[in-house]
């Protein structure tokens, strides 16, 4: 099975898969993709970061590029109190 490696790149920093992962094909690699920059937008805005930037450049086992998943996450959140319970307070 081909291994892929999926490069991080965040701001200026870039974090590179130096293991890879086996995957069958290049549909399997998009859904990884994904599923890792969901994982990696969800725990940016647990740790507080709403504009949360990276990019995944995908590379085959020989150094080919075959994928960029570029992904941005502005969030904002607004939350407002029901009337009631402003007035218990």
């Amino acid at each position: 099975m081909p291994i892929y490696f999926f490069h991080i790149a965040e701001g200026d920093q870039v974090i590179t898969d130096l293991e890879g992962i086996e995957r069958p094909d290049i549909a399997a690699v998009q859904r990884t993709a994904l599923e890792s920059a969901s994982g990696l937008i969800a725990e940016a805005v647990k740790n507080g970061n709403r504009n949360y930037q990276g990019r995944f450049d995908v590379e085959d086992e020989y150094g080919n590029p075959v994928l960029t998943l570029t992904f941005t996450c502005p969030i904002q959140i607004e939350m407002t109190l029901s009337p009631e319970l402003t007035r218990l307070q």
